[in-house]
């Protein structure tokens, strides 16, 4: 399922997993609603940022994915990132907001 077929949905961040142990580095998100799930998949990760409200499942007010251009001006909020661009290539930008935030910015991003 894609993030498109849960706008209008009241849906959970149910799971993070970093893995930077991989090559290249991987996160997997998991989102739940009560009839359907997405899992979003970024893989080359440049950076990553989680503000983890507690150990259960947090309601999810926002999913955001914008690519950020290898060549011109980022989004004036996404400046505090900018440091970690090297002009090679485009990057990916998702931030989850609820209670609990996550922010990351990968190479590749893709739903499965």
């Amino acid at each position: 399922m894609s993030l498109k077929q849960l706008r209008g949905q009241f849906y959970w961040l149910t799971s993070v997993v970093l893995r930077t142990d991989l090559q290249p580095s991987e996160a997997v998100i998991e989102l739940n609603s009560e009839s359907a799930s997405a899992t979003l998949r970024l893989e080359g990760i440049v950076h990553a940022r989680t503000c983890l409200t507690g150990p259960d499942c947090d309601f999810v007010g926002e999913v955001n994915v914008r690519e950020l251009p290898q060549h011109g001006p980022w989004p004036a909020e996404a400046h505090h990132l900018v440091h970690h661009h090297d002009n090679r290539r485009a990057l990916q930008w998702l931030t989850v907001i609820g209670p609990s935030e996550v922010e990351i910015l990968a190479e590749r991003f893709s739903e499965d």
